[in-house]
């Protein structure tokens, strides 16, 4: 029978056990220091990494939302540095933490150190996409899928030297409006078909180390359709 002077546990505090114990798993799992655990953190995160950037990429190239960039660059961080991070950051923490003095003090505070670092690097990489972390995966899912064959498709070529792009939508039938940015400002708008331009390459501004400039693709009714990403030097300009 049950004492009528015993409390059941708030569901407060219940949520509160159960975060603090989940916290202190993670924490376990995160100086997990053994080497078949360092190997499968690393492969954790290089897979990890590797499809949110990947998946980043490809829904840019449809969606064209802003927030996409920070994910991209997430991923793309997390594929080049987090491996690192747990085979060689950590296992130093652990060992200058057994030291004294100045390493010891260091040891502490290098992994907070390392993921303040990790994290500014990722807010700059999404704020300045860099042309290396920026694939147009979006052409080459177009081109491979018949399923998606009626999709609108870019091409783009070069003329006057190397002076202007000259580019062409087809499969149009879905396109309504045709418009060009570069580093956030419009270049140009095409209202009606057919959908070619020219893009004045001195016009396209440099994001990071790479010049490129965007093509948006509209309906009728102002939903995007789809969206390139074309870059100077792999059209041939620089």
């Amino acid at each position: 029978m049950a004492n009528p002077t015993e409390t059941s546990p708030s569901a407060l505090a219940v949520v509160t056990s159960a975060v603090r114990n989940g916290w202190r798993t993670a924490k376990t799992v995160y100086y997990a220091n053994s080497v078949s655990w360092r190997v499968l953190k690393s492969g954790a995160l290089l897979f990890l990494g590797f499809f949110l950037w990947a998946g980043s990429n490809v829904l840019q190239s449809y969606v064209g939302w802003r927030v996409l960039d920070y994910t991209m660059a997430y991923g793309f961080v997390v594929l080049v540095y987090g491996p690192a991070h747990h085979l060689v950051v950590i296992p130093l923490a652990l060992r200058w933490r057994r030291s004294s003095g100045l390493r010891q003090r260091v040891g502490k505070r290098l992994p907070t150190a390392m993921l303040a670092v990790f994290l500014a690097v990722v807010l700059i990489s999404g704020t300045f996409p860099a042309g290396a972390m920026t694939v147009g995966f979006g052409a080459a899912i177009g081109t491979s899928d018949s399923a998606t064959a009626a999709q609108p498709e870019l091409a783009c070529t070069t003329e006057s030297g190397g002076e202007t792009v000259a580019c062409e939508v087809t499969n149009a039938e879905r396109v309504d409006r045709v418009v060009v940015t570069s580093a956030g400002d419009q270049l140009l708008a095409v209202d009606d078909p057919p959908y070619e331009f020219t893009v004045e390459a001195a016009n396209v501004e440099s994001t990071m180390d790479r010049e490129q400039f965007r093509v948006h693709l509209y309906d009728e009714n102002g939903n995007l359709v789809r969206q390139y990403t074309r870059r100077l030097s792999t059209i041939g300009l620089n």
